[in-house]
């Protein structure tokens, strides 16, 4: 995604029901509770379409308590954080009868699972010797510090039922800057890292990443049951965001880092530390070969982007893609290992007004003479009900003629809605900077506790509040 979710949640687990109806007749519209028979399910109305239905929650970063063994162990909240989303049974219900995928805002980034809040390693954080495949014998960290979050979240969807896109193995942003620095400590001149480390190193440290949160899951999916066909994540962003907004192909300059808006900046600023270790595209590649590597074969491996319905950007994730398939083998934990890149993920924070049905279908099947594609994070900036429910509309018509049915090698397999409710949602939402907006399917009614303050500001679910359908849900419903 383009910009952060908010930081600390609490969460807790809890049984759900899965629930589904049939679709409606037209002129059933109607603002009812998500949980309501009378309103269908998405996922169950585009089962024909898509294999996957997805929604973008949090289940929060917290003190985490577990009991019992950690791949199969109840995980509680312990001492701090605000609870949302997923903490609650309703939410939970909810997204199980909407969606057959999930994909986690935060819990999954590099931030999140090495939990360096400082920015650098902490001072009492143990180091292990790691032998990369590279040759390079490294120091690196003895344990993921968020690592009890795979597990816990993990955990959550599988009582869900539900099944998860894993979000994000190599991104410019919410990855620790000492992540790219000697000792994992960062000295700085200017926006750059002064003592960053060398390119073998770098290499050396994403495989060992890699490796070491697809081998957490792999640890977890095999306590509980999982296996080839049968993955609790089914999907990976390997890299995310790496192409610039200002990307120019036939100049040369279209990695994020080489632009004139992106070069020698702070990852906050459109700049990647990943560019000012590299100088070039070689990490990305490195990136989709250590995931093939580490990863199950029937596990899907991504690339993910925003704005890529934008021509010059479009073009430069073609070029990536071509790349990442061009690339060669090398012995990786060893075996002989090829990059593999299986998905091009459109974000998809779309306007009401742009880029228009029309755009956006240009950019998709450019995208699908070369991979399956995801619409990974979809959501609709409008600023009245009546524009975002059209735009819903129409993309959803638009959409499924690329679903299943569709006659070529490539389709879209998966969409995935980027939130849960308007009131609680990334883009300009409600109540926040003194604009109404309208980017999501549901409604939050009946906040019964206002004593709350969590950081964002935002309104939050409370136990006994619910979700409410609104115009753009049944426009999601109708065009089918």
């Amino acid at each position: 995604m383009k910009t952060k979710y908010n930081l600390f949640f609490a969460a807790a687990l809890s049984s759900v029901i899965i629930a589904g109806c049939a679709n409606p007749a037209a002129g059933m519209n109607h603002s009812g509770s998500w949980l309501d028979e009378s309103v269908p399910s998405i996922y169950q109305t585009y089962k024909d379409k898509f294999d996957y239905i997805g929604m973008a929650s949090e289940y929060g970063n917290f003190g985490l308590t577990c009991s019992g063994d950690r791949y199969t162990g109840t995980y509680t909240h312990s001492d701090w954080g605000e609870p949302n989303e997923l903490y609650y049974q309703e939410v939970q219900q909810g997204i199980a009868k909407h969606a057959n995928s999930i994909t986690m805002g935060n819990e999954f980034k590099p931030q999140f699972l090495l939990q360096w809040w400082s920015g650098n390693i902490g001072d009492g954080d143990a180091l292990v010797d790691f032998t990369a495949s590279n040759g390079k014998t490294i120091k690196v960290p003895a344990k993921l510090n968020g690592e009890n979050l795979i597990y816990a979240t993990l955990n959550t969807a599988k009582k869900m039922g539900v099944r998860m896109r894993g979000h994000v193995l190599t991104w410019h942003s919410q990855t620790p800057d000492g992540f790219f620095a000697e000792g994992y400590k960062p000295s700085y001149s200017g926006n750059l890292i002064s003592n960053k480390v060398s390119k073998e190193e770098m290499t050396a440290r994403h495989e060992w990443y890699i490796k070491t949160v697809l081998e957490c899951v792999a640890n977890w999916e095999s306590a509980n049951g999982y296996g080839p066909g049968n993955h609790i994540i089914w999907a990976w962003d390997v890299v995310n965001e790496a192409m610039a907004d200002d990307a120019s192909v036939g100049a040369g300059t279209w990695l994020r880092g080489s632009t004139s808006g992106t070069k020698d900046k702070n990852p906050g600023d459109q700049g990647s530390r990943w560019y000012q270790v590299y100088g070039n595209e070689e990490f990305i590649i490195n990136a989709f070969r250590f995931a093939n590597a580490y990863a199950p074969s029937d596990v899907k491996l991504c690339y993910n982007d925003y704005n890529e319905y934008m021509e010059n950007k479009t073009d430069a994730i073609c070029k990536i893609v071509e790349l990442v398939k061009a690339g060669s083998a090398q012995t990786v934990n060893g075996n002989s290992v090829s990059p593999r890149i299986d998905v091009i993920a459109m974000q998809s924070h779309v306007q009401a007004e742009w880029p228009g049905v029309a755009g956006y279908e240009k950019a998709l099947k450019k995208f699908l003479a070369l991979c399956d594609v995801h619409v990974s994070e979809f959501d609709v900036e409008a600023d009245s009900q009546a524009k975002a429910a059209k735009a819903y509309g129409d993309y959803f018509k638009m959409f499924q003629n690329y679903g299943k049915t569709y006659s070529a090698a490539h389709k879209i397999t998966n969409v995935t809605i980027w939130g849960v409710n308007n009131e609680n949602s990334w883009i300009n939402p409600s109540q926040q900077n003194g604009k109404t907006t309208y980017p999501l399917l549901f409604n939050l009614v009946n906040n019964v506790d206002k004593s709350r303050k969590p950081e964002s500001n935002l309104p939050l679910y409370d136990e006994g509040d619910t979700y409410a359908t609104n115009d753009s849900f049944w426009a999601v419903i109708n065009a089918h």
